[in-house]
């Protein structure tokens, strides 16, 4: 029999090979395309839903993670047959073939997923100690006497991967970011944008910005593939602005399901929102170029078509989120990469473009009236091209006072509070959530602590953030 022939006892390994496989190969995919990314931003994906992601990062995920296991295991399971077909005599003709490939497969597995995870992380997350540090350092936005005397529109361009790193001629040989030499000239740009913890990756900057909290895996991974939402009913950016009369919208040319952001804006008050699904329909005009989506040009000019109509309705707040510097996807940039580096030319284009919505913004009557923030959502992950050591996530505000001190220190948590008083807001203490104005004097924790400590702190498990993660 054709069966018999096949010998399926050999596939009684299958499992223990293929994870060993499967593990080596997944560990390559996030070192190729998300280098830097930490046990807790995977927790996090792995709990939210993957609508909208890159289909050619799923492509290649099922044909090296997937497939390419599984021809691995057939030709480990079935080598003892292989090797008789090419007359090889075997070694250990009476020992178990099987049982051996699957206890070796068992222990390197485990070997290799301690060689390339970080101890600490692991204890972090699976360590039952307690901090109280919100017990010590948390402001409660309800309680924080917040006022806006001032309704100035608001536009927050979150722009993938920015880093005021790409602006070092010393390295790069140029300025990537060129075309916005003048435009810096009229805005406020704080030195050290920093990633903060479980604030490092697009989902976590943006509910960092809207609650000054970052998203903590242990309570994540348990709760959030249930609830499916990130501080419910939470007193954040959007409902204070819902409160003091502003129009909510966010434009993004992704899928909002993806990372579960179109829950969270929803709950945040932002109920109109333009992402991928909505553009396919409402703008026919446009082609889906991206596999992501729509690219950051589409975005920009619908944004502009969004600012129009705001300003009916102001004051506004509108959220952009662009993703062409995610990974370098765009083939057709090839033959115009000046040096050859797709990554580069996509940078410059993103900068050209997000000039262009600024310029048009300044031809607007309204200009002066409406507080800009463009800003990198983290440090870009991936390794396809090199960076210098020092690296520092991009920030300008426009349309602001003047603040004492440039030379501050500071991550995602912080701009809750800081935006609040970019708009000529007033908050008592200064703070919101973990979070501190950079328009202030106050210190904000990453200037009062040190990275490792607020690492090693807030990853540990709190009574009271767990009550305003779930409320």
């Amino acid at each position: 029999m054709i069966f018999s022939k096949l010998k399926l006892h050999r596939l009684y390994a299958f499992p223990a090979v293929f994870l060993l496989a499967f593990t080596i190969a997944v560990f390559r995919y996030m070192h190729k395309h998300f280098a830097g990314a930490n046990l807790g931003q995977i927790l996090f994906f792995l709990n939210t839903p993957s609508e909208g992601a890159d289909e050619n990062l799923m492509r290649w995920f099922i044909e090296h993670c997937i497939l390419t296991p599984c021809l691995y295991v057939l030709a480990v399971c079935y080598l003892p047959e292989l090797l008789k077909l090419l007359r090889i005599k075997l070694p250990f003709a009476k020992f178990s073939y099987n049982r051996f490939i699957s206890l070796l497969s068992l222990f390197l597995t485990v070997g290799y997923i301690f060689y390339k995870v970080d101890l600490t992380t692991i204890n972090q997350f699976l360590s039952n100690e307690s901090t109280d540090f919100y017990e010590q350092h948390y402001t409660e936005p309800q309680k924080a006497n917040i006022q806006l005397p001032v309704k100035k529109n608001l536009i927050v361009l979150h722009i993938e991967s920015f880093e005021k790193t790409f602006e070092n001629r010393e390295f790069f040989g140029e300025n990537l970011l060129a075309d916005f030499e003048d435009i810096e000239t009229q805005g406020v740009q704080f030195k050290n944008f920093i990633n903060g913890f479980a604030t490092d990756f697009t989902q976590g900057s943006i509910i960092a910005l809207f609650t000054g909290m970052p998203v903590k895996y242990s309570s994540l991974v348990h709760r959030v593939g249930r609830y499916m939402h990130f501080f419910h009913g939470y007193y954040s950016l959007g409902k204070i602005l819902k409160d003091n009369g502003y129009t909510l919208a966010a434009v993004q040319g992704t899928d909002s399901k993806f990372g579960g952001m179109e829950v969270f804006l929803i709950d945040n008050e932002v109920e109109d929102k333009i992402d991928s699904k909505v553009i396919k329909k409402k703008y026919p005009q446009y082609s889906q170029n991206s596999p992501w989506g729509y690219t950051d040009e589409v975005v920009l000019d619908i944004a502009k078509e969004k600012v129009t109509e705001l300003a009916d309705k102001s004051p506004y707040f509108l959220h952009v989120q662009t993703i062409d510097t995610h990974v370098k996807h765009k083939k057709k940039l090839q033959k115009s990469a000046s040096n050859g580096n797709v990554y580069h030319e996509m940078i410059r284009q993103t900068c050209k473009y997000v000039a262009d919505f600024l310029e048009w913004m300044r031809q607007r009557p309204d200009y002066k009236d409406t507080v800009i923030l463009l800003m990198g959502d983290h440090l870009r992950l991936g390794n396809d091209f090199p960076m210098p050591e020092e690296r520092r996530i991009y920030n300008l505000f426009i349309n602001t006072t003047q603040p004492e001190n440039l030379d501050r220190t500071f991550t995602q948590v912080d701009l809750f509070p800081t935006i609040i008083e970019a708009m000529g807001g007033k908050i008592k203490g200064h703070r919101l959530g973990i979070g501190t104005s950079v328009f202030s004097n106050k210190q904000t924790f990453s200037e009062k602590y040190s990275e490792d400590y607020l690492h090693e702190t807030l990853a540990k498990r709190n009574s009271l953030y767990e009550k305003i993660f779930l409320r």
